[in-house]
């Protein structure tokens, strides 16, 4: 049983090994036809993918300008046919209000037997009609309903007044219960009709009144419906002045409100929501005005536009076919004329392994292939070349580097005595400031007491306090010499944080004031160049507070730009006594410290003083920010 099922698994696999090499051809990877033909297919998708929605959607934009005329046009004309109707029933009621007249002759007004009947004859869908006297007394009326009633309230009768008017609809609660029942959910609906009864004179003698029902616009509306043939989803709705449905459907109930703002002008489709709409306003007839009602006809936009859809469908299917079929013939083609490129890949790949010693190429042309092969051939035959010369060179190049690394090597140890040398200057310089002043000013103190013990001895005692004060003072800047031998303030905390201790730690000793202003890109620095700019600024401010008496140092750093290049500007001045910087002074290290450091980082120093006029230090160096 195991046996069998190992030589199913290995049976698998063996047909597998088999079937693998028939795919092969197809995978881009490995075939430069199948990459072509993939190419186009992917092409092919994207073509038709794009020209099936830009179809849809001209389709669909043709459809719904076709369709939406088309309701908008069905729209006016029912619209139309209401307004010509409520128009022929007011001049019919007013020519029966002037056949009353007529009948009539004397005084009081007599309506004659039937006459009524016979207006409600010809017009059937008139559910009432009567003749109300102007005090508003009903005297005559179809099957003496609100006959003796006073209607002097009733919106038709004080229209009646102004000329044949018409009403908008209302439902007649009163009137609906006086008249015969019919089957219905909700009370009638009217539409009045009113007209002035004029004697010879052209005196009004009394109104007539007419109610419409409403079965005729139901009427008007079904034969609409019938003009839309093949189209079950389609809905007609009659909307009131106030948007509300007079009108409505099976989706629709009556009294629904519509935002008639929506729809624009009349004789205009749009798309609104899910349906697509025609809409068509109330314009009147002749001497009518209309009612401004308005007809919306109305469709589901998934059912109006389903033509568009399918068509756009069949068509993105035809083109996809084509892309597919279209992909398959490039496929075949490329195979056949990149034929010459895989005799060149295998050529390329002896030559790789070992196989063959230059680029072979078979057969002769003049396309594309041809050339790529004759030019790969020369290739190699120069690469070779280029190999045996190489070699040599890499001998004589192994003997520069050699040569080289020995001259490294010696620039590294003058570096580094470079760097020792001018740590010793640091060195002597801090000694200079720090030590010497102080070894000075304490042997000094000596002297003058050795003088006074001997003149003033009582004066020896103070004297010796002093020369202790000294050797205090000596001894901490001895210390803060080795502090600054181990400890960089700029290194640390940057060129402005450093500058600003330094002027405190100045303000603290009162001899003089120390005002910084550093800008933020100088205020970054911390490298070893601006390390040595705070030691000139140090040695300079230290100068001011011993040597110049000054009373005022301002301190300004700031980058500015030549070119593309940022320079660190650095100024320095003090209102002390200054000095002849012509003349030097024997054992003053000072100033020649500060020129030694600038002259070491690459900067360039000015140094202004006249006596009496003060000190100004500048100094200018190229950085990096």
């Amino acid at each position: 049983m195991v046996s069998e099922t190992i030589g199913n698994r290995e049976d698998e696999a063996g047909r597998a090994k088999a079937f693998w090499p028939t795919l092969r051809p197809l995978d881009p990877r490995a075939s430069l036809a199948a990459a072509i033909g993939w190419t186009v297919c992917a092409l092919m998708l994207v073509i038709a993918t794009l020209t099936g929605f830009l179809t849809m959607h001209a389709a669909r934009g043709a459809i719904q300008q076709e369709i939406g005329q088309l309701y908008a046009g069905h729209a006016q004309r029912l619209i139309d046919t209401i307004d010509a109707n409520l128009a022929g029933r007011r001049q019919w009621v007013a020519i029966t209000g002037r056949l009353i007249a007529l009948d009539a002759g004397s005084t009081p007004l007599v309506v004659r037997p039937g006459l009524l009947d016979d207006l409600r004859a010809a017009l059937p869908e008139i559910e009432w009609a009567g003749v109300a006297e102007v005090d508003g007394k009903v005297i005559a009326a179809t099957d003496n309903i609100l006959l003796g009633q006073y209607v002097a309230q009733r919106p038709w009768f004080t229209q009646g007044f102004n000329g044949p008017s018409v009403g908008d609809v209302h439902s007649g609660v009163w009137l609906d219960r006086l008249l015969p029942r019919v089957i219905e959910s909700e009370p009638r609906r009217f539409v009045d009709l009113s007209a002035p009864v004029l004697d010879a004179k052209g005196e009004i003698k009394a109104i007539l009144g007419v109610a419409l029902g409403w079965s005729w616009i139901e009427v008007l509306r079904r034969n609409a419906a019938t003009m839309l043939t093949g189209r079950s989803n389609v809905e007609i709705l009659l909307l009131g002045v106030d948007g509300s449905a007079l009108l409505g459907s099976d989706n629709l109930p009556a009294g629904t409100r519509f935002d008639l703002s929506r729809y624009g002008g009349s004789g205009r489709s749009i798309v609104d929501g899910e349906y697509l709409v025609g809409v068509a306003r109330s314009q009147g007839f002749g001497e009518f005005r209309g009612l401004g009602w308005t007809v919306v006809v109305r469709e589901p936009v998934a059912t109006a536009f389903s033509p568009a859809y399918a068509a756009s469908f069949t068509l993105f299917g035809l083109i996809l076919a084509g892309g597919v079929a279209g992909a398959l013939l490039a496929a075949f083609a490329t195979q056949r004329l990149t034929r010459r490129l895989a005799l060149l890949a295998r050529a390329a790949d002896r030559l790789r392994l070992g196989k063959a010693e230059t680029f072979e190429i078979g057969g002769g042309g003049q396309d594309e292939a041809s050339r790529i092969g004759h030019s790969m051939k020369a290739l190699v035959g120069t690469l070779q070349d280029a190999n045996h010369d190489l070699a040599s060179l890499n001998a004589k190049l192994d003997e520069r580097v050699s040569a080289r690394t020995r001259d490294i090597e010696r620039m590294g140890h003058e570096a580094r005595r470079v760097a020792v040398t001018r740590e010793r200057l640091r060195i002597s310089r801090d000694l200079h400031d720090t030590l010497a002043h102080s070894m000075l000013a304490l042997l000094t103190q000596i002297r003058l007491v050795r003088k006074m013990a001997e003149t003033q001895p009582e004066l020896v005692e103070a004297e010796l306090a002093r020369a202790e004060a000294a050797a205090h003072e000596g001894l901490a800047h001895s210390r803060d010499a080795v502090v600054n031998l181990r400890y960089s303030p700029v290194r640390e905390d940057g060129l402005g944080a450093a500058l600003r201790r330094l002027a405190a730690k100045a303000n603290q000793r009162q001899a003089m004031h120390v005002a910084v202003e550093v800008d933020e890109p100088s205020a970054l620095l911390a490298d070893e160049k601006t390390e040595a700019v705070y030691r000139i600024i140090e040695e300079a401010l230290r100068n001011a507070e011993h040597h110049a008496e000054a009373q005022e140092v301002s301190i300004r750093a700031r980058i500015g730009h030549n070119d593309e290049t940022a320079i660190l500007e650095v100024a320095v001045a003090d209102d002390g006594v200054g000095f002849d910087p012509a003349v030097g002074k024997e054992g003053r290290f000072g100033l020649v410290g500060i020129r030694e450091q600038a002259e070491l980082i690459g900067a360039a120093l000015d140094i202004r003083s006249a006596r009496g006029q003060g000190t100004t230090l500048r100094l200018t160096l190229p950085v990096m920010v």
